[in-house]
């Protein structure tokens, strides 16, 4: 049922790495795609958090929630974050 591409199924975590660069492409008005399944990712935004999660439009694999510094990102919760499909998060384990 798939098609030909990345094993979703192999990592269903977004790393600090991954998320702050889909979030620097984002920023510059890129279209940003999901590592596992190259589908659009949404933006979801608490305002009353001033919060922000990268979330995959197909697949639903969603970043932690982050802000925004002069120095970079900060993470409200930490990662992995976990695929809707499957997997354990680290409080799991």
């Amino acid at each position: 049922m798939s098609e030909k591409g990345g094993s979703p199924a192999d990592s269903p975590y977004l790393s600090h790495a991954e998320i702050t660069q889909l979030w620097t492409k984002f920023r510059a008005g890129e279209v940003i795609r999901c590592p596992c399944d190259s589908h659009g990712m949404a933006l979801a935004v608490d305002g009353a958090a001033k919060a922000y999660r990268l979330v995959c439009t197909k697949c639903g694999l969603a970043s932690p929630w982050f802000g925004t510094t002069s120095t970079g990102l900060v993470f409200r919760s930490p990662p992995p974050t976990m695929s809707p499909n499957g997997g354990t998060t680290a409080a799991d384990e």
